[in-house]
């Protein structure tokens, strides 16, 4: 096993090299993947996502080792950790001129234990960053214990400045109870919508009703798992402003998001994407500006 190689959900590791990766100095890296305006084809946010370089393993991927984590009761450190990374990033794009905000994942267990928020509102206020800069991402991997206290938790993040978005929305644990209780900016709606939605009606007319809710309420509308850029215009049609996926951006180190957000701001070509999705990022994106009304467009994919 070459030490590139990217594991699945279960690798051989135990419960001492996972606690000692959560507490130690070294084997966690945490890459930026970025999220896309669909409309302008412009970076305008990021999202930080957790991997182990294992020594002997290589890249162990989150769903392998974040159950783990939440089992042994790790998971506020490793918030705290990831916290403390994003933190770094955000002031060296700050000195470079091209901050974008970061969005940190945490469990419910984590953001509902006021300890957690106040490490990392306290580390934002230190760092005299915006706390705008600094996006918190509700995962749905746990269910909600005490929805008082998970709302208490966000509000004060709210309050402070920041940004609560709601990670895999449509096939977790929200309910039309959370989406009324809690404060949301924004929703991502998971990618199993996304990536079905060229062959079923039903995931297509799912994913533009959810669009349509959130747009309504006021939230940004995030697509996930965008790995066609050729989706584009549906996703546009069906109320996704926002995307996020691999045909859009890996996820990559800071120095590599900086150079995309350096070439954005000096004027370069707002659709830029990895050289070879280029040509049909611009095709994508011209394609569905000459297409029928957004309407009419819903129409089409909802009979495919």
């Amino acid at each position: 096993m070459t030490p590139n190689t990217q594991l699945g959900p279960d690798p051989v590791v135990n419960d001492a090299e996972i606690a000692a990766m959560v507490t130690g100095r070294d084997g966690l890296r945490v890459l930026l993947q970025p999220q896309v305006d669909l409309l302008t084809g412009r970076i305008v946010s990021a999202e930080a996502l957790a991997r182990w370089q294992h020594p002997r393993l290589g890249t162990i991927m989150p769903a392998a080792f974040i159950p783990a984590v939440n089992r042994l009761g790790l998971d506020k450190a490793l918030f705290e950790r990831v916290c403390l990374r994003v933190i770094d990033a955000l002031l060296t794009m700050r000195r470079a001129g091209v901050a974008v905000p970061v969005a940190i994942n945490a469990p419910a267990t984590t953001l509902s234990d006021q300890r957690s928020v106040e490490f990392l509102l306290d580390r934002v206020y230190a760092a005299e960053l915006p706390p705008s800069l600094v996006r918190v991402e509700l995962t749905e991997d746990q269910p909600i214990r005490d929805l008082d206290v998970l709302r208490a938790s966000l509000l004060r993040l709210e309050d402070a400045g920041c940004e609560v978005s709601l990670d895999d929305f449509g096939t977790g644990y929200a309910s039309l109870k959370l989406l009324s209780a809690i404060p949301l900016s924004e929703v991502k709606i998971d990618q199993y919508f996304v990536t079905r939605m060229r062959r079923s009606a039903v995931a297509f007319e799912v994913l533009r009703s959810a669009a349509e809710l959130a747009t309504r309420l006021g939230w940004r509308v995030v697509a996930e798992g965008v790995e066609n850029v050729a989706d584009i215009p549906a996703l546009r049609a069906a109320g996704c402003r926002y995307g996020q996926g691999f045909s859009l951006g890996r996820p990559m180190p800071l120095d590599e998001l900086m150079v995309r957000l350096r070439t954005q701001r000096d004027g370069g070509e707002p659709l830029s994407a990895p050289a070879s999705y280029a040509s049909s990022w611009i095709e994508a994106f011209d394609g569905g500006t000459k297409d029928a009304e957004p309407g009419q467009a819903g129409r089409r994919m909802a009979t495919l």
